[in-house]
């Protein structure tokens, strides 16, 4: 029974292992928003240098707050415009196949492999993916573009 014990938790392992255990920390900040904090980002990288091209690469989310799933997908799009970003109809559709709501303290991680495929984990768990290699670039820019919404913020992901 021991054994049998041991042999689950080693084929689950895999599943709840960090998207990020093999990146190194570029850097770090908080979004907040009037009063409230809203989440906690970390964006991380192989050589703890930000690369804008150099996969794979990661952003965390950690959130202060709940917020709606819909909520979400909202300001995604809302920023794709405000940035002049170039995105596709069919990503915000994407994103809600694979986003849930997030609770206070919920992690929501992109991490954007090599080929550029985007998985998203939730709380460590693969949510799933988008295969388009043009979706990383779109979506990190919320963070991490020169005209983002919180430049300080840009600023400490990328490790300045």
């Amino acid at each position: 029974m021991k054994k049998l014990c041991f042999l689950l938790l080693l084929l689950a392992a895999p599943v709840f292992a960090s998207p990020v255990s093999d990146l190194t920390l570029v850097g770090q900040g908080k979004m907040s928003w009037l009063f409230w904090d809203l989440y906690q980002a970390r964006f991380y990288s192989e050589n703890g240098r930000y690369q804008p091209d150099g996969y794979p690469q990661a952003l965390s989310l950690r959130y202060q707050r709940n917020i709606d799933k819909q909520d979400l997908l909202t300001a995604t799009v809302e920023e794709w415009q405000r940035l002049g970003v170039s995105w596709k109809q069919e990503w915000p559709r994407q994103l809600e196949q694979l986003w849930p709501s997030v609770r206070t303290n919920d992690e929501l991680v992109l991490r954007v492999d090599e080929d550029g495929v985007s998985r998203f984990y939730f709380n460590w768990r693969l949510l799933g993916s988008i295969d388009d290699p043009a979706f990383a670039p779109a979506f990190l820019a919320i963070w991490l573009s020169a005209d983002s919404r919180d430049p300080q913020l840009t600023r400490q992901l990328k490790g300045g």
